[in-house]
């Protein structure tokens, strides 16, 4: 029993110093200590680096700021504001700075900026009339220094809660790198948790099988597999984890930051989520058994490489294939660590047993849809094009056509595929419409896509009875006729209201099929700038509202192009 314990405590003495060893080298590779915890409370984080998210990779941290809004934000390091960016969704208020040292830093989700910034950001905005902005600055125009405060803390844009979105990047690439390398010092000392393992038959598409769960167990020297060997019935198979991290210091779970694969002691797949671009985020749908992440929200982070994955973060050549067409038993090991360097390990042995072997077929009505090369659908009523990068793996892509019923509908209702398979960009589809050539209804037609609770509608372009437009997500699709105007409500007031002490004034604008395209507002005649949030539009009182009497005309448009115009009237004291 002594030597047992004596072999378990050299195994986990090993872990620990190879742990060291590998986070002093990695993180040896990026400044440390340059930049500085942009807010003044303590740095807690409500996500991490490479964080799986619907559709994308989290790029950045979130700074939890103790459930509040308005927190000074500090610039990390001296540099120069180059860019501001505005927008509805996304990141709402940000500002970019960049830094000597060839780095650029973000902070997202932003209230307000420090009040030089905030001025000239207001001028610009009202010389374009657009509270969207998205611009880039000199280095002499706004300078900071390391801590200068810069803005206020908030939830503007895409954000669920009030905290602070920041990112580093490479300034030249332009590329995400995990924030964590620099040395912010975020406590960590808690190996990363592995909840789950699934293997995959890999003779076939990872959209034609399901994944087979492996039972785990924890020990006290690491993670085993329930049964002493794994026996698949298949003689090529990869393997998917569930795993989760967590810091020191926060009650939030977070992504893991990289892994490996061995099989017999030979490293057949690695990868490690540090450094890639806003472009190739969206390869997150690639690295996760998408499928099963749509359904349940639990994510299954393949542990090999799909064909179409392009993502530049695996070793290369190390697919992630275990080949075990032998039959004999294979030693396994998988490595899940975490950017502080703590590590996990799940050992096991996996074998390939013919007598369970098992075929599949694709059903009679699928076309297979492969990656790497231009795949086309034609229809009677519909054609579609997806170029070389669109798919990941084969798809068994299945399509159907029902015809229009009811008004409203100006085609075939079609059926691409399912929800449960990801498009990596953009496809082209057409739909033919029922209305006669020269209807004037052709002018209020859009296309309108339904992807589970997902939906989305698109002016789309005419090609002679077809109307053209592109969508990133499979799901139905219909040309629908939208002939009503959206609809403006005053929120908190009315019209002839008298305001004193509210700061301000919000209007909700909504659509029967989709968000609003267009909004202009006008007090006495002149633009008024209303900030954009979900189907809110508000405005904050200021110098452009005088105490008196006013008349507010607001006009608003929906992607058919049906307008809705609406005048008030209110005192200001």
């Amino acid at each position: 029993m002594a030597d047992k314990r004596t072999f378990f405590t050299g195994i986990a003495t090993c872990l620990v110093l190879c742990s060291l060893y590998w986070s002093v080298s990695l993180h040896a590779q990026y400044p440390q200590n340059y930049f500085r915890n942009p807010l003044t409370v303590p740095l807690q984080l409500a996500a991490n680096f490479g964080e799986v998210r619907p559709n994308h990779f989290h790029m950045g941290l979130d700074i939890r700021t103790q459930g509040r809004e308005n927190l000074p934000v500090h610039a990390a390091a001296e540099g120069y504001i180059s860019r501001i960016k505005i927008e509805k969704w996304g990141y709402g208020k940000a500002i970019y700075i960049t830094h000597p040292n060839g780095y650029t830093t973000v902070y997202a989700h932003l209230n307000s900026f420090y009040k030089p910034l905030q001025d000239f950001l207001e001028k610009q905005q009202y010389a374009a009339k657009s509270w969207e902005q998205d611009f880039c600055l000199e280095p002499a125009d706004f300078p900071v220094t390391k801590g200068q405060f810069i803005a206020l803390s908030g939830n503007t844009g895409g954000s669920a809660g009030p905290h602070l979105h920041f990112e580093i990047r490479d300034t030249e690439t332009a590329n995400c790198l995990n924030p964590l390398l620099f040395g912010f010092g975020v406590p960590d000392n808690i190996p990363p948790v592995i909840q789950g393992l699934y293997w995959y038959d890999r003779r076939y598409s990872t959209y034609q099988v399901d994944p087979k769960r492996i039972n785990i167990v924890k020990k006290p020297g690491g993670y085993v597999t329930a049964q002493a060997v794994i026996k698949v019935s298949s003689p090529l198979v990869s393997l998917g984890l569930r795993a989760e991290d967590k810091s020191s210091n926060s009650p939030f779970l977070f992504g893991i930051y990289g892994a490996q694969v061995y099989l017999d002691d030979a490293l057949v797949n690695s990868f490690e989520l540090d450094n890639f671009s806003y472009d190739d985020s969206r390869y997150v749908n690639a690295c996760v058994d998408y499928s099963t992440y749509m359904k349940s929200k639990a994510a299954i982070q393949h542990l090999s490489v799909l064909p179409g994955n392009r993502l530049p973060v695996f070793e290369k050549d190390k697919k992630g294939i275990l080949m075990l067409a032998d039959t004999e038993p294979h030693k396994l090991k998988i490595v899940v660590k975490d950017v502080a360097g703590n590590t996990s390990v799940l050992q096991s042995v996996i074998q390939f047993d013919v007598a369970l072997q098992k075929d599949y077929f694709f059903t009679s009505n699928s076309i297979a849809f492969s990656p790497g090369k231009e795949n086309r659908l034609e229809g009677p009523s519909v054609k579609a094009v997806f170029d070389e990068a669109a798919f990941y793996d084969v798809v068994p892509f299945v399509s159907g056509e029902q015809q229009a019923a009811g008004p409203g509908k100006a085609s075939a209702l079609v059926q691409l595929h399912n929800q449960f398979v990801p498009v990596n960009d953009s496809f082209l589809i057409q739909l033919k419409t029922t209305l006669p050539a020269g209807s004037p209804l052709r002018n209020k037609v859009v296309m309108f896509k339904t992807t589970g609770k997902h939906k989305e509608a698109t002016k789309g372009e005419w090609n002679g009875d077809w109307m053209m437009a592109r969508f990133n997500r499979l799901g139905s699709f219909q040309l629908l006729i939208d002939t009503l105007p959206p609809v403006i409500k005053p929120v908190g007031w009315q019209n002839n209201t008298i305001f004193g002490a509210q700061k301000t004034l919000r209007l909700r604008c909504t659509d029967e099929l989709d968000e609003v395209a267009y909004f202009r507002a006008e007090l006495d005649g002149q633009w008024l700038m209303f900030a954009k949030k979900n189907d809110d539009f508000t405005y904050e009182f200021d110098s452009h509202c005088s105490p008196g009497s006013h008349v507010l005309k607001v006009m608003v448009t929906d992607m058919a192009g049906n307008t809705a115009m609406q005048q008030f009237t209110f005192t200001k004291k």
